[in-house]
């Protein structure tokens, strides 16, 4: 989920996929936004590639989210091996996140974005969302330890295309 709101071309693209499977205009429309809004180019924030995709250190924000009892972070174990973390908004936590809303009003856009990839996540693991990113060539063959390269412009055209052509529920 931290990839598609890292990587607002990739997210588009899902929108694209979902909207052509369900002819739900609203996500012809988020995916649109995306790109009016110059998202690809301004919001993006590159993730490499790493054993089991996308991946990027989160040992630092997350511990000074966890020192703040911003966070509380749990999981399960088997033996030494971490087989599940889970990292849970406390109340503090949550407190904060409001406050910053009032406070800051344009850090709603992760709020709203947050919530669109929760939309669409929504029913899948991990694991799926994984697989569905290498569903994309550019991304499987990106290499380890590589920066997973912008489909922005392949994603343009793809819109384009889809808004001209009306095309909605696949056959």
């Amino acid at each position: 989920m931290d990839f598609w709101v890292r990587n607002p071309d990739y997210l588009a693209d899902e929108l694209l996929d979902i909207y052509q499977q369900t002819g739900d205009r609203n996500l012809l429309a988020a995916a649109d936004s995306i790109f009016a809004y110059e998202e690809p180019d301004l919001r993006r924030i590159p993730m490499i590639r790493y054993l089991f995709g996308a991946f990027d250190r989160l040992d630092d924000t997350l511990s000074l989210l966890r020192s703040r009892e911003l966070i509380q972070v749990v999981g399960i174990k088997k033996g030494l091996k971490v087989q599940e973390t889970d990292f849970l908004l406390t109340v503090k936590g949550e407190k904060f996140c409001v406050d910053c809303l009032t406070i800051a009003p344009l850090l709603r856009w992760y709020s709203d974005r947050a919530n669109l990839v929760a939309s669409i996540a929504v029913g899948r693991s991990g694991t799926a969302l994984k697989d569905k990113q290498y569903e994309r060539t550019s991304y499987a063959e990106t290499a380890t330890g590589g920066i997973i390269p912008s489909i922005a412009s392949e994603v343009i055209v793809r819109l384009e295309q889809l808004k001209m052509s009306g095309e909605g529920v696949a056959g």
